[in-house]
């Protein structure tokens, strides 16, 4: 059973996360220059280069959605579910539903699209209509239909009421308030159980209240931070590609771009959700205790100089999340024992020797120095013939 799921939604879900990642990197690192350049009002400045810089991450921000849809999607039915699966991507931007509706959507529109080419009787006059023209139309009014009137609706209004429950907590203990942001944003490092804590804090900064944005600057470091310093220190963890990816992690989450985390968190999340979720809760209640306050919504260290009581309550409380977020990482990870190489695409050449007196072919000996080249395709077996 377990083989069986994984097989069905965790692969499909893992190959979108490859595809993604460089949309990650390249928006996150985009954005993260631009506010090196520009500071904290960056998206103010506009006509400068820093802004371009900014906008351009931006948008790039905006088709990792789409793109981890996409080709969640293409891992279940090929080609024809990438159309249906960037247009999942693009609603649940629209709808703020964020990843989670992107892989949600994404595995129901794949395996929708291969039922129907498994499934649908045509002639073989229309059957090659199928992958250009038919799938593409039925994906596309499947995904219109679900996301409008299901996953929309049900993920949208969930979120909404779960804004209004923790609007009414502002009220109480500041500390608890703090943790409870910060197990929030450690869920989905930016996705929609993110937005539920964030809407309501920048909804108070109109009206005055600093201090819950000041925590949420600092609780958008934590988590990404601390797993990219992770992918460093318990090298042991993690493959080689996330190694990679934390590198460009620890510049994303220094500018506050939670994001940069995603591609480990989504490979792995039963394991890195403790390490995320403890870690930004520590650095909620910190934060709070310390009574950090923001002006800005976003900046990350950056914003430090802007933001009130950083030392030593923003200091510490990243420092300290950061911190407990690396040593759960190291807890609850399991130690990775040798690194999956890439499937080639082309066949590899096996080099085959064989004795000078064994003939290759009833017609012909093998000449003295000759090595036989066996190349395995997937419909025969060639062999050449090569001297030394």
């Amino acid at each position: 059973m377990k083989e069986k799921l994984k097989a069905l939604v965790v692969q499909p879900v893992l190959t979108g996360i490859s595809y993604f990642i460089q949309v990650i990197c390249m928006g996150g690192l985009l954005q993260s220059f631009g506010t090196i350049l520009g500071g904290t009002g960056v998206a103010e400045a506009t006509g400068t280069f820093a802004y371009y810089l900014y906008q351009g991450g931006t948008l790039t921000m905006s088709m990792v959605v789409p793109v981890l849809a996409a080709y969640i999607a293409y891992a279940i039915c090929d080609r024809p579910g990438l159309a249906p699966g960037f247009l999942v991507g693009l609603l649940s931007v629209e709808y703020k539903i964020g990843f989670v509706g992107g892989i949600l959507g994404g595995i129901a529109v794949g395996y929708f699209c291969k039922l129907v080419k498994e499934k649908l009787p045509l002639s073989k006059d229309l059957a090659s209509l199928l992958p250009m023209l038919i799938l593409p139309i039925l994906g596309g009014l499947f995904v219109v239909l679900s996301m409008c009137y299901v996953f929309g609706p049900v993920l949208g209004g969930l979120q909404t009421y779960l804004s209004s429950l923790f609007a009414e907590m502002q009220s109480g203990s500041r500390i608890v308030f703090g943790m409870v942001l910060g197990a929030l944003m450690g869920v989905d490092l930016g996705g929609p159980v993110t937005k539920i804590g964030t809407t309501v804090v920048n909804g108070l900064v109109a009206d005055g209240i600093l201090g819950p944005e000041g925590a949420k600057v600092c609780i958008g470091v934590t988590a990404t931070l601390g797993i990219g310093l992770s992918t460093i220190i318990s090298k042991r963890k993690y493959t080689a590609a996330q190694r990679a990816t934390g590198k460009s992690a620890i510049v994303l989450g220094c500018c506050q771009i939670a994001e940069g985390g995603l591609p480990i968190l989504l490979a792995d999340p039963l394991r890195v959700w403790p390490a995320t979720i403890l870690g930004n809760m520590v650095t909620g209640a910190i934060a709070m205790y310390f009574n950090v306050q923001s002006p800005v919504m976003m900046g990350g260290l950056f914003a430090f100089p802007v933001m009130k009581n950083v030392w030593p309550g923003a200091v510490l409380s990243v420092a300290v999340g950061t911190l407990v977020t690396i040593v759960m990482l190291a807890i609850c990870r399991k130690t990775v024992t040798e690194d999956k190489p890439a499937v080639s695409e082309k066949p590899e050449s096996i080099p085959v020797s064989v004795p000078a007196a064994q003939p290759v072919m009833q017609a012909a000996a093998r000449p003295e120095g000759a090595v036989l080249e066996a190349i395995d395709t997937e419909d025969d077996l060639d062999i050449h013939i090569e001297y030394e």
